[in-house]
């Protein structure tokens, strides 16, 4: 049994609370209508086959395999799609199941035989950084059991093009953007072929706008040009004809789940079950909510869950999280809240480094010595990974949450109860709904799972009725657009991939809008794009109709700019840089790089004040670019409201980018501005990667040299935030200023003495750090050698050189 069941087993016990009964969950008067609820498949699947799936991988590496993931057997729906011989030959494939039927274990065979039997390299896309972070964690031991190598590429790790690797093959975990780029790499190097498979997770997110239309691209690129198989993955993907096309794939579909999932929703103190056609049938009614700060009878819902399984609470924004976060952990039996009070305490003691800028929220810190937590993207990295590892050790009973949740990190439950069908200010979809409620009753963990929905009577009843027998919204090409259409064009270009109208066509039949439009349809698109492109100065078209990059355009495609983000940031740069840049501080530079789709509730008090502490050198240069004092008196006295990306909030941001850059601690910039830890993390990272795409801007336009010398160092120190000699240190995953402060204090000054130190006397080191920890950092520090001494080998190739020779 997992480490998490044991973990809600102990509390339980701890609690003196018995188990609740599995056919009883509720132990309310509706309890007799589940049974006919519960989302089954055909009885033929829910058994297991003791047999290998086939001879994917070679027996013994199977078995290794099947160590590793603590598997003992296969569905059957696991072993007839690893049978399938168009799997087998290299077909492409789009596996449609439901959540938690066990995809990830096709996509992970799949890639260890792209890398073990055929040789070649992989890639799996995933949506967001967290669950790249996530995945990185979980496929780490087959690197040394198999003998590849698991490379990150998202947020700021990741190389293009990648990293030569001699004798090894790599898989790349990578977010969607940096898949296409890495796609993009290849494609520039003429080596496209050294990727043999692309999984991509969450394929329905083609249709999500702008990232729906990146994934369109990379996916659309590697079918033009690669010579390789490609999977997608989801569990609510509507239109499967319309991929099914573009992909040249065959559809392997079931409706298997390997525990049963019921769906409820509660109106009022009525509570109904979801039929399989939507409707709502009346279960029976509740009890009255003995909280009076609980009127919506959470907690009456977690009474029989709580402590031996677990529950995530859906809320419709992050405030309300924590509200209700704060609300469970104080309404909690006190036996409950003390069961694992001194393990939490323990295993915060070891998780948060002894650094200023891991000062965690004190109310998430109540909460979780109490067993609960909350998590959105207010928070910083570090808090939301100590959550997830704290619920994973069976620490927390309950997690609140925003939806980024549901199509996020991987937390298995008991119970799913959205409190509001709600997203923010949007109304919950259909795709939205499903996502959350498959979160409940993963295999593994828990025999069933069940989903609440908290809905009002009324308006709000009436389109949520609505919203369940309405079928999921089909997936629609982002590409439709001239922005987008635009920057796919421009990169086809660039890349040499088409460069006439025709050959443009031709490419456009391997994406989803070649699928979905007709071609008189897609000739406007394009012919429309193309023009844009030419207006823009981005390409130019000769007497023969060849498309060509201008050096602006190769610039754009370099730096990974949309055309319409590339026009606003190139007319930004040259005005600054026409200013000349300040070099008695590095504010200049920082104001440079700031993003501009960051944006926050400006205090203009605080924003007059840090204006006015400038130098006056500085305070000319902006005025030149048309930001004076009176211009930032003017928003104060109004109040005006700023948008992202206009100059007083670029200015704004900026003036938090000199803090960091002065080494202050994250927590009193976020205090002091009135910022959430979460979002200032997120705004130096985007900070970062801007510098690191102005940078590669910079290579391509002649007169932007100075940056192309400024950006790469300051991008470094940005992203460290510390004192030169820890720097090296700081390149370690897992080591912050002060963690790396007390490794140099104890003699592990380099990444190679880290890598080559022994579990205890990194504990020594870093005092209360678990072993477990330890042997991570370790491993990471191995990781970074080996990245390290793989990139000097490709030096020595560029001269024909090899170790051989010195």
């Amino acid at each position: 049994m997992s480490k998490l069941a044991d973990g809600f087993r102990t509390a339980a016990c701890l609690a003196n609370e018995p188990p609740p009964d599995e056919d009883d969950p509720f132990m309310l008067s509706f309890r007799q209508f589940s049974s006919s609820l519960q989302r089954k498949s055909s009885s033929n699947n829910v058994k297991t086959n003791e047999l290998d799936p086939s001879k994917c991988l070679p027996d013994s590496d199977m078995q290794t395999y099947k160590s590793i993931k603590n598997l003992k057997n296969f569905y059957d729906w696991q072993v007839e799609c690893l049978s399938d011989k168009r799997l087998l030959d290299g077909q492409n494939c789009i596996l449609s199941l439901p959540t938690g039927a066990g995809k990830t274990l096709i996509a992970e065979i799949l890639m260890l035989r792209e890398a073990i039997v055929r040789k070649r390299n992989a890639i799996l896309v995933l949506p967001y950084v967290a669950i790249v972070q996530e995945k990185m964690s979980s496929l780490a031991p087959f690197e040394e059991a198999f003998g590849i190598n698991i490379e990150e590429y998202a947020s700021n790790k990741g190389r293009f093009p990648p990293i030569n690797r001699r004798k090894k093959q790599s898989i790349y975990v990578a977010t969607i953007e940096k898949a296409n780029m890495l796609i993009n790499s290849l494609i520039d190097l003429d080596k496209l072929d050294n990727i043999g498979l692309v999984v991509v997770d969450e394929l329905h997110m083609i249709g999500d706008g702008n990232r729906g239309a990146i994934m369109e691209q990379l996916l659309a690129k590697f079918l033009y040009k690669g010579r390789g198989q490609i999977v997608g993955m989801s569990a609510t993907l509507p239109n499967l004809d319309d991929l099914q096309v573009a992909m040249r794939a065959f559809i392997y579909k079931t409706d298997f789940r390997p525990v049963a999932l019921s769906e409820f929703v509660k109106i009022e103190r009525t509570m109904y079950c979801v039929e399989k056609d939507g409707s709502l049938k009346v279960a029976g009614d509740l009890p009255p909510p003995r909280i009076k700060t609980d009127p919506d009878g959470v907690c009456l819902l977690l009474e029989k869950v709580i402590p031996s399984s677990s529950a995530v609470v859906f809320c419709p924004n992050k405030k309300n999280c924590e509200n209700v976060a704060m609300l469970i952990a104080r309404s909690l039996p006190s036996n409950i809240r003390q069961a694992k009070r001194q393990q939490m305490d323990a295993f915060l003691q070891s998780s948060l480094a002894n650094d200023e800028d891991e000062k965690m929220d004190q109310n998430l810190k109540q909460c979780l010595l109490s067993g609960v937590a909350y998590h959105h993207s207010g928070l910083t990295q570090d808090e939301r990974k100590c959550v997830e590892a704290a619920f994973m050790e069976g620490l927390i009973y309950v997690v609140c949450a925003t939806s980024t949740l549901a199509a996020g990190v991987n937390l298995p439950v008991r119970r799913v109860i959205i409190k509001a069908p709600m997203v923010g200010r949007e109304k919950l979809g259909k795709a939205q709904y499903l996502q959350m409620a498959g979160r409940a009753g993963r295999a593994g963990f828990d025999t069933k799972g069940d989903c609440i929905t908290i809905v009002r009577k009324g308006e709000e009843e009436r389109w949520f009725r609505k919203m369940l027998q309405t079928e999921i919204p089909k997936c629609c090409s982002g590409l439709a657009s001239e922005e987008t259409m635009s920057s796919f064009l421009l990169d086809l270009v660039s890349l040499k991939i088409a460069v006439t109208f025709d050959e443009l066509m031709a490419a456009m039949r391997y994406s989803l809008i070649g699928s979905q439009e007709t071609e008189e349809k897609l000739k406007e698109v394009i012919g429309n794009s193309i023009e844009r492109l030419k207006r823009d100065q981005f390409v130019t078209i000769d007497d023969e109709n060849i498309i060509t990059p201008s050096d602006l355009g190769k610039a754009v495609f370099n730096a990974g700019f949309g055309p319409e983000e590339a026009t606003q940031v190139h007319t930004d740069l040259i005005s600054s840089l026409n200013q000349g840049v300040i070099f008695s501080s590095h504010f200049h530079l920082l104001f440079i790089i700031t993003p501009y789709e960051q944006a926050c509730c400006i205090n203009w008090d605080l924003f007059l004040e840090l204006y006015n502490a400038l130098p006056q050198s500085e305070k000319n240069l902006l005025g030149q670019c048309g930001l004076k004092e009176r211009f930032i008196l003017e928003a104060n006295i109004k109040r005006l409201e700023q948008k992202a990306g206009s100059p007083r909030m670029r200015l704004y941001i900026a003036l938090m980018l000199q803090k960091i850059w002065n080494q202050q601690p994250m927590f009193e910039i976020a205090e002091r501005f009135g910022v959430e830890k979460g979002w200032l993390q997120a705004t130096l990272q985007s900070a970062i990667a801007q510098a690191a795409s102005i940078a590669k801007f910079s290579e391509k336009i002649n007169n932007l040299w100075p940056l192309r010398q400024l950006l790469p160092e300051l991008v470094q120190r940005l992203s460290e935030a510390a004192q030169p000699e820890l720097i090296p240190l700081m390149a370690i995953d897992g080591v912050k200023k002060a963690r790396a402060s007390l490794l140099y204090k104890a003699g592990l000054r380099t990444v190679a003495k880290v890598a080559r130190a022994s579990v205890l006397e990194i504990q020594q080191a870093l005092g209360v750090i678990r072993r477990a920890q330890a042997q991570l950092l370790i491993t990471n520090a191995k990781n970074l050698l080996r990245d390290r001494i793989d990139e000097k080998l490709e030096e020595l190739d560029v001269f024909g050189l090899g170790m051989d020779d010195f």
